[in-house]
């Protein structure tokens, strides 16, 4: 009995509920224009015994000729509707059919999107591993070849040569291992091996100490602002530092001479930990900031033109921030500069006094 009551409708109205459900199972199968007779003959019969209920109740005389014409009146009116409700039924039908089909490809176009993707990332991290085993060896001997480990080189033109293989080395070994930690990430390989609470300041001051000589080059100011609180985060620290590294060295790279870079961390009402890195430099709309974001993504214009990059910093320093709980956020307007916020979770975050002087 159940089988035949759906949702919301009580006892009390099965058999008619029945009816209708058998009724609308059968004209399933049929074509249009026996839809429209067999619907067209139901009202025509309910509307006759309507009349003679009718009649039979007031009593009044009964002209048999009723019989005839207000059936014939009823069929000129409901078959039509009859054949336009059918063919709308049809057309729905065929519209819900599309549309599980469609359904199912995109499912299946998804679950393929998926698979390359973890196929890619699966390619970039082998491939990652392949070329830094040959790297390492070209960096440790260019080195020995250039501080001349080994004795003296006479010809100062080969030490040229041997330091401008290191630095070119070191530099695609910087991709290379960018390129291997975002690949990682997105195969869900990258975990938070090394996690430890460490004073965040001090960490932050010496991995600035390292961007000094990049300012310097560039002609872009420095400036730090810290809370007065001691301020200690559990997280992976070379995972912080290289977030700083890549964020702070992008708004250095992509401010004019004479702009400024200020690092400012402050503490959030919740407990968490913002620490928000801006710049004057040449900033970008919605669309570049969105394309900044993504994997390679670059900018192509103004000073970005004229600035190395693989366009990793942003999307790896975003995915490092995720791993640990934190977001990434960025603001920024043509002409206007850019700012870049970090926020850590309060659950990584421990605030002591500083002690006194």
């Amino acid at each position: 009995m159940r089988g035949y009551v759906r949702k919301g409708v009580s006892a009390v109205g099965f058999p008619f509920r029945t009816v209708l459900l058998r009724l609308e199972d059968c004209l399933g199968h049929l074509g249009p224009v026996a839809t429209a007779a067999v619907l067209g003959g139901l009202a025509a019969a309910a509307t006759v015994l309507v009349h003679a209920v009718l009649i039979w109740i007031e009593g009044g005389p009964d002209a048999p000729v009723a019989y005839f014409n207000i059936p014939a009146q009823s069929l000129i009116v409901a078959v039509p509707l009859a054949l336009y409700a059918r063919h709308v039924i049809v057309e729905l039908e065929r519209s819900r059919r599309e549309l599980r089909q469609m359904a199912q490809r995109l499912a299946v176009a998804a679950e393929e999107a998926q698979q390359a993707n973890r196929a890619k990332s699966t390619f970039l991290a082998n491939m990652s591993h392949e070329l830094r085993t040959p790297l390492n060896a070209i960096l440790g001997f260019s080195e020995i070849m250039k501080d001349e480990h080994l004795g003296p080189v006479s010809n100062p033109r080969y030490l040229g040569y041997a330091a401008d293989i290191h630095a070119s080395g070191r530099h695609l070994l910087g991709i290379i291992n960018d390129v291997l930690d975002l690949a990682k990430i997105e195969a869900g390989g990258m975990s938070l091996e090394g996690v430890a609470e460490f004073a965040l300041v001090p960490a932050l001051a010496s991995t600035l100490a390292m961007l000094t000589g990049l300012g310097e080059k560039q002609r872009v100011a420095l400036g730090t602002e810290w809370p007065e609180q001691s301020v200690r985060i559990v997280a992976v620290e070379r995972m912080v530092r290289q977030i700083v590294i890549n964020l702070a060295g992008n708004a250095i790279k992509f401010t004019p001479p004479g702009g400024r870079v200020g690092l400012k961390g402050t503490l959030a009402e919740d407990g968490g930990f913002l620490l928000c890195i801006r710049d004057t430099g040449v900033g970008m709309s919605e669309g570049e900031v969105a394309l900044a974001l993504m994997p390679f993504g670059q900018n192509r214009r103004k000073m970005a033109v004229t600035q190395e990059g693989t366009g990793l910093g942003l999307p790896l320093a975003k995915a490092m921030m995720e791993l640990h709980g934190g977001t990434l956020t960025i603001e920024s307007a043509p002409g206007c500069g850019t700012a870049v916020t970090l926020r850590f979770p309060p659950e990584r975050v421990k605030v002591r006094k500083r002690a006194a002087a």
